[in-house]
């Protein structure tokens, strides 16, 4: 399914990367507590925004036998400090499923300004809590900019750890956030669920200054200083 969004509605919801919380069991009394931040709305209008820019790459670790132990992708700011969401965990050499958190992305682009990819979620909670995950939507959002007309463009999937997207851009430069949404029974509490929220954002290129990790606070206590690493 695919909405068109202007940029002047991003919401920001109160879960962030990996945040879990527990509630009713109803998805919507969760929704309905994200409100629009009429500031950030006004800011965007406005173009009053300052983002901070990134320079992205992966760092492998290695045992003393020279054996990759994890591999974690950095997002390393302009002002030296870093963040990070896919980590690839390895044992004896070999990857690592059931404790590792990345995507794989795939993308193509076509004639006539199309692109069209998939987005494929690895996440440790599909290890961890099999069987007792109700529900799973998955859902893409890219900054998008075709022709004069500047918005934000939405993908969903349900029940699936993968997510289909096609669209048209200005230029090959791709600027998302992947939302995850999972509703999970709590088997110690009956009638019980919980909402688990996981968000990372989505770059294609080495550089960038993706507006969802500023509007979503994303980088929020996760942030280390690259002197203390």
């Amino acid at each position: 399914m695919k909405k068109l969004l202007n940029l002047t509605f991003l919401l920001i919801l109160l879960a962030i990367h990996w945040n879990c919380k527990e509630t009713s069991d109803s998805k919507e009394d969760a929704v309905s507590e994200t409100k629009i931040d009429t500031t950030v709305i006004d800011t965007i209008s406005s173009k009053k925004i300052e983002l901070t820019h990134y320079d992205k790459k992966w760092v492998r670790y290695v045992d003393e036998n020279g054996q990759t132990t994890s591999e974690v992708e950095l997002y390393i700011s302009e002002y030296g400090d870093s963040i990070s969401w896919n980590r690839k965990i390895f044992k004896n050499g070999i990857l690592d499923l059931t404790n590792s958190n990345f995507y794989d992305f795939e993308a193509e682009m076509l004639p006539d300004s199309l692109i069209k990819g998939r987005i494929t979620l690895h996440s440790e909670l599909d290890h961890s809590l099999k069987g007792a995950i109700r529900e799973r939507e998955l859902t893409v959002e890219f900054v998008n900019k075709y022709r004069d007309k500047k918005e934000v463009i939405v993908f969903e999937s349900k029940n699936k750890n993968f997510i289909d997207f096609e669209f048209k851009n200005n230029s090959d430069t791709i600027i998302g956030l992947i939302t995850e949404y999972r509703r999970v029974d709590l088997t110690q509490k009956p009638d019980s669920t919980r909402m688990i929220w996981t968000k990372l954002p989505v770059d294609n290129k080495s550089s960038t200054n993706n507006i969802f990790i500023h509007f979503h606070e994303l980088g929020k206590n996760k942030r280390k200083n690259n002197a203390e690493k």
